[in-house]
């Protein structure tokens, strides 16, 4: 239906389509329609991506030696007109270059058969290759391409590159396993990532004993779900030493204005080392850590910057704490029963 639509008419075909009344009949419709418009995001990223090379050969025309980077030029130009960090930019022109070189897999791009994480895939598995071996893992790549998923297409890819020179690939290899790493990322909500980059066998390894080990829990009857909670679970006890995960030492940095530390509120909470969290997130970290410390830092109620940073923090630990937990049991609020989570007001 929408597959002899010209690109530019594309949309406007959809937009303009009656869909059929039935269910089925709609939801074929439907799908050749998003099939259509999928072709047309990617040609139209690959026709994005052709201007940025432009962009880049022009630039290197009308820079002269010395005058400047007409890399850095581009990017920073692309990044504004795409409201995109100079970063971004960057690897969007270096994923341009690299298809430049690669004819036969650009023409897939342009003609909207591969989507440009494909593209991307493949540019990153050739990087290294020479101008003539290029010519070659271009013939040899483009044809496997169509129907691959960006894992699949880059694995692919991976396998033509080191046919092409095992002995290249060796040498890439060696390096590129010496720079081993570990970042963390902060998400929102509360969460987190460690992203571990090393020798293949070794992650392979860790993450093997991982899966192996919260399997044989969940077999015996481990609640806790789901199966990634586990591993995750394992891996903050094994790295940390904990004998449990959910007792991990915290700071928690109460950043709020003066009205909320007087009166409550929900002012977000800043983890430090993180980010903002939920003040009932919060309280659920303050609860289960083994050594918890809280600390206020109050911000100014007209512009929102921080005013004030307590010096002190409030930590309640070792025979005083345990002394108020065994004395009291509950919260001394009266009326209330629920077990005691906080130790350092003059009140509770």
């Amino acid at each position: 239906m929408f597959e002899v639509a010209a690109g530019a008419s594309v949309l406007a075909q959809v937009r303009a389509h009656e869909f059929d009344s039935r269910p089925v009949e709609a939801g074929d419709q439907r799908v050749e329609a998003i099939k259509a418009l999928d072709r047309l995001v990617r040609q139209a990223q690959a026709e994005q991506t052709v201007q940025v090379v432009e962009l880049h050969r022009e630039r290197s025309t009308m820079m002269s030696l010395g005058d400047g980077d007409p890399g850095l030029s581009v990017a920073g130009d692309v990044g504004m007109a795409r409201n995109i960090g100079p970063g971004t930019a960057g690897n969007q022109l270096a994923t341009g270059l690299g298809l430049a070189r690669l004819p036969q897999v650009f023409a897939l791009f342009r003609a909207g058969v591969i989507p440009e994480s494909v593209a991307r895939a493949v540019v990153r598995e050739t990087d290294a290759l020479d101008p003539s071996d290029l010519v070659i893992a271009d013939a040899e790549i483009a044809p496997l391409l169509p129907g691959l998923t960006t894992i699949r297409a880059g694995r692919a890819a991976a396998k033509v590159v080191i046919e092409l020179d095992a002995e290249a690939a060796r040498e890439r290899a060696t390096k590129k396993r010496a720079d081993a790493r570990v970042l963390m990322r902060s998400d929102p909500d509360g969460v987190a990532e460690l992203w571990v980059r090393g020798p293949a066998e070794k992650i392979v390894a860790a993450y093997q004993a991982l899966d192996a080990w919260a399997v044989g829990l969940r077999s015996t009857g481990d609640p806790r779900t789901p199966h990634g909670q586990v591993m995750v679970d394992t891996l903050v006890e094994r790295v940390t030493g904990l004998e449990s995960a959910d007792h991990i030492d915290v700071e928690i940095q109460l950043v709020m204005d003066a009205a909320t530390a007087l009166t409550g509120g929900n002012t977000a909470v800043e983890l430090a080392g993180h980010g903002p969290i939920a003040p009932a997130v919060a309280d659920d970290f303050i609860a289960s850590a083994r050594n918890a410390s809280v600390r206020r830092l109050l911000t100014d109620p007209i512009d929102g910057t921080l005013a004030v940073r307590e010096t002190r923090r409030r930590r309640y630990q070792g025979p005083q704490r345990g002394h108020l937990k065994t004395r009291d049991q509950y919260c001394r609020q009266p009326g209330c029963e629920c077990g005691i989570r906080e130790y350092d007001h003059l009140h509770q």
